[in-house]
């Protein structure tokens, strides 16, 4: 399959809504966060879950896409979004890594009208009221917003 020309692809991206263990921020201090550190907040849904609308320029990059843009963070290969809290005194109490990795050539051709839904796993560890944050990567599924 030919690889399409430099253009830009709407994410969906869907949280559960749980916040970290310690975290005493507000709702403003929690969002998809771009390189200048910015916090961009979502949109809770009845159920808790927080919804996050994204766009991202993508060009060919070898066999896999390669994403560009303002919430695209790391190397060209092993691009990923963050997903952050931050406290009231401005460090971060948590940030969640959602790789995009897993969105290939064709899931881009699938989703060209619609946007690419990614549904944030949850956490494999226990969840311990005054624990400590469980950060890192969160593994998350790509499926079209109509599919």
């Amino acid at each position: 399959m030919a690889k399409p020309e430099p253009s830009t692809i709407s994410l969906r991206i869907v949280y559960d809504g749980t916040p970290p263990n310690v975290w005493d921020g507000g709702p403003e201090q929690f969002g998809m966060q771009d390189k200048a550190n910015l916090l961009y907040p979502g949109k809770t849904e009845r159920d808790g879950r927080v919804v996050f609308e994204v766009s991202l320029p993508v060009k060919p990059g070898g066999s896999a896409p390669v994403f560009l843009g303002d919430f695209a963070h790391g190397p060209p290969k092993e691009r990923f979004l963050y997903l952050s809290w931050r406290n009231a005194n401005g460090a971060y109490a948590q940030r969640l890594k959602l790789p995009l990795g897993g969105i290939a050539w064709s899931d881009l051709e699938r989703a060209r009208d619609t946007p690419l839904v990614g549904e944030v796993a949850p956490s494999s560890k226990p969840r311990r009221p005054g624990g400590t944050n469980i950060g890192g990567t969160r593994a998350v599924r790509w499926r079209r917003a109509d599919g």
